[in-house]
Formats: structure tokens, C-alpha cells, sequence
């Protein structure tokens, strides 16, 4: 997700935490590990309601046990 403006925030985060997410996005900088993290969050979030809108309609099958309810 691009977005065109950008704002400062400050932030106590756990250094352990920013290096997990920096290695699984493969970013290179704090600030683009957490802009990753953050659009994973908004795309499985969009991934998770189309699913629960089309639950029980056709035979799509949830591999991942990503819908519950």
C-alpha cells in the first residue's frame, strides 16, 4: 500500500521485534521493516473479511485455517 504523504511518529519498540520483522521482510532499514509489516497487517486483513464475506458460497477451501467463526 503507497501512500503519497508520511508522517513522524516516535516509537519504544523492542530492538528484538524490529530485527525479526527487518529479516523476514528482508528490509533494510527500521522504518521500511515496519512499513512492511504494517501493509502485511492491512493486506491479510483484506484477505481475512473477503474470506468470512464468501464462507460457505462455492467450494473455496481454507488451507490456511486463516477464517475462524
Amino acid at each position: 500500500m503507497k501512500t503519497t504523504s508520511k508522517v513522524r511518529k516516535q516509537f519504544i519498540l523492542d530492538p528484538e521485534k524490529i530485527k525479526a520483522v527487518k529479516e523476514i521482510t528482508r528490509s533494510k532499514t527500521d522504518t521500511e521493516a515496519i512499513s512492511r509489516a504494517l501493509d502485511i497487517i492491512i493486506a491479510n486483513t483484506k484477505i481475512e473479511k473477503m474470506l468470512k464475506a464468501i464462507k460457505g458460497k462455492g467450494h473455496i477451501k481454507d488451507v490456511y485455517n486463516r477464517v475462524s467463526g
